[in-house]
């Protein structure tokens, strides 16, 4: 494999000393180890060789790897998550919480200031909360099977959008003639802000690995169709899990272009944006 390769795999990554599963792209697997979510699409996933989407000792055993041969890599907590740093243990005032209507408690997860972390105690007027990756301190094994190299402009397309935006339920229809390639996006993402977002990344990324292919994004608007943009938070503090906007990517483009594309649809208007 070289850089720039697409490839799809399967993976599994369990980590510490125990070597418990934390991830997995077969489903019988998570099944049987207790971490199925019926949430989740399960199946070979995309992968870009080169492109930093995996820890870089991963990425590196890319380029020798065969078809339908499993590779295991272990990586030392270095190599991945890196050491605990009793630096990311913040002390914060419970009424940051209260405020909110949120009842902290240990275990937790929550998304606080641009940060994602784990309430580890609640004492009179405290919280404290863990800043470190889940996974800090912690040995990981990644054991992947390379199932196929995408060559396709069309599927390499196709998998591009699913690193981009992984919503399971999206179906994106994209075609593919001459150096043209056309992507028509699905009722339920139109006017969804994490698509809004995600969609600039994608044409980015297209330019990146399919250079001098003209780019159509097609959305079908049907007659009295209007956005229901949601109302932004009242702060920052939210409980995992009650908030649309966890993550930089999960918010929606504050550019003048994003803003007018989310706008009240006209009827029966078709907007294509080109790039």
């Amino acid at each position: 494999m070289n850089n720039g390769d697409f490839i799809k795999i399967d993976y599994s990554m369990r980590v510490g000393d125990d070597k418990k599963l934390v991830s997995t792209s077969i489903e019988q697997l998570a099944k049987d180890n207790s971490i199925f979510n019926e949430n989740t699409k399960y199946g070979p996933i995309a992968v870009v060789v080169g492109a930093d989407q995996v820890f870089k000792k991963i990425d590196d055993s890319f380029k020798d790897a065969q078809l339908d041969k499993e590779v295991e890599v272990t990586l030392t907590p270095e190599e991945a998550y890196g050491a605990r740093d009793p630096k990311n243990i913040k002390v914060h005032s419970y009424i940051e919480f209260k405020r909110q209507n949120i009842d902290p408690v240990p275990g937790q997860e929550i998304y606080l200031n641009h940060r994602r972390g784990k309430v580890l105690s609640v004492t009179p007027g405290r919280v404290l909360v863990d800043y470190n990756p889940t996974h800090a301190g912690k040995t990981i094994v990644y054991s992947y099977t390379l199932r196929s190299v995408i060559s396709d402009p069309k599927e390499k397309v196709e998998a591009l959008i699913e690193m981009n935006y992984p919503v399971s339920d999206a179906v994106f229809t994209v075609s593919s003639e001459g150096e043209s390639i056309k992507i028509e996006v699905p009722e339920a993402s139109k006017f969804d802000p994490v698509w809004m977002e995600a969609k600039f990344r994608l044409v980015n990324e297209i330019r990146k690995y399919l250079p001098g292919y003209t780019i159509s994004i097609v959305e079908n608007y049907t007659p009295g169709e209007v956005s229901k943009p949601e109302s932004a938070p009242e702060s920052e503090v939210k409980a995992e899990g009650e908030t649309p906007a966890e993550t930089s990517e999960n918010t929606a483009s504050e550019s003048p272009q994003a803003s007018n594309e989310q706008g009240e649809a006209q009827d029966g208007q078709t907007s294509e944006t080109k790039a």
